[in-house]
């Protein structure tokens, strides 16, 4: 029997792209979705491009989560947690596109306030395959990564693994509107974001701060895919976004200064060739990427060049916000944690032209 998912929010970028995908899912059907700016109207009233595909009309949460096994939030942080609450009280298993259960109590504090119920945080694994595939399996929370955070933390981790970060990474994200959701603000009317880029939340403001530095601090402490919970070690990241008039995609540009290493392009590339290997939504490639590569793909694009004149390495890595960013690796998180193939349901090519 199909597995029965619900989607929460689904009226938001995030959730549309869930709708997608669980449309081709092999093992999963989708049997409600839920949105209260849409409610009683058809899937079509949000996403005119799912038009006579998705026989289904917006319903309230509770009645989502009645009808499930599994739900996906692609809700805002904070609205989401008792979201949460409701589903795990009514025995379901949950993927957040949140950041609600991304970090600890104290860490999700610093960056976003008192959590709604910390009580669950026990029960929630960080979403990222690349680094935690095998605690996600019969996960009852998959905490999926952020979008910015997924894009600065694949560019790093092999460098975090063998003690290379140096004092601080810095890494500057481009990234397209889409990153925004639907909202309605000044910052993102087309007048105001066409012909520019923006820098935003930038000098340690930007909320994935501290998601990359709890993240790049485990694997520095337990390299990739370590089973204890021991302690993490102090990362320190400058982290600057800035909004370029692109739909959708992100750039991560990454760059760290080892202590006393001697590298070159050649060996930097076999390195992060080697800590990708099992993973089939990392492609560690020769030529430099770019967003449009990936546009529409659950992939990311990652090369890794040494400077020698200032002994730095510089790492970049391009995903689409919104595929592997959200709702692609959203799906990969769930698949994982069920058991299903990796892939299954994915994007695995990008949209040229």
């Amino acid at each position: 029997m199909a597995l029965r998912v619900a989607v929460l929010g689904a009226s938001g970028y995030g959730g549309a792209g869930l709708i997608e995908r669980l449309r081709s899912h092999p093992e999963a059907r989708l049997v409600a979705v839920a949105s209260r700016q849409y409610l009683g109207r058809p899937v079509d009233a949000a996403w005119p491009h799912l038009a006579g595909l998705v026989p289904l009309s917006f319903v309230d949460a509770d009645e989502a989560i009645a009808a499930a096994d599994l739900i996906m939030c692609a809700t805002p942080h904070g609205a989401t947690a008792p979201l949460v609450h409701a589903a795990r009280a009514a025995g379901k298993r949950v993927v957040d596109l949140s950041a609600d259960f991304r970090l600890d109590a104290e860490t999700y504090a610093t960056w976003y306030g008192p959590h709604p119920h910390p009580e669950l945080l026990s029960e929630a694994v960080y979403g990222l395959p690349e680094l935690y595939r095998s605690e996600l399996g019969g996960a009852a929370i998959v905490a999926s990564p952020g979008c910015n955070a997924t894009a600065a933390t694949l560019a790093l981790a092999p460098l975090a693994a063998d003690g290379l970060l140096g004092d601080v990474a810095t890494v500057t994200i481009v990234t397209g509107a889409s990153g925004a959701g639907r909202a309605t603000e000044l910052g993102l009317h087309f007048a105001e974001l066409n012909e520019n880029a923006r820098p935003y939340k930038v000098a340690g403001s930007h909320r994935h701060t501290g998601e990359i530095e709890a993240t790049l601090g485990r694997v520095a402490a337990q390299g990739k895919d370590g089973r204890s919970h021991g302690p993490r070690e102090r990362v320190r990241l400058a982290f600057n976004p800035v909004l370029v008039p692109m739909t959708r995609g992100i750039l991560a540009s990454a760059v760290v200064t080892p202590p006393g290493a001697d590298e070159d392009d050649a060996s930097l590339r076999e390195r992060y060739r080697a800590f990708y290997a099992s993973d089939p939504c990392v492609l560690v490639q020769s030529e430099l990427p770019q967003t449009k590569a990936v546009a529409g793909s659950d992939r990311a694009a990652i090369a890794v060049r040494w400077d020698a004149r200032t002994r730095s390495v510089v790492a970049l890595c391009a995903i689409d916000n919104l595929g592997k960013g959200a709702a692609g690796q959203a799906l990969q998180g769930m698949n994982v944690a069920l058991g299903f193939s990796e892939t299954a349901g994915l994007r695995m090519e990008g949209q040229w032209p």
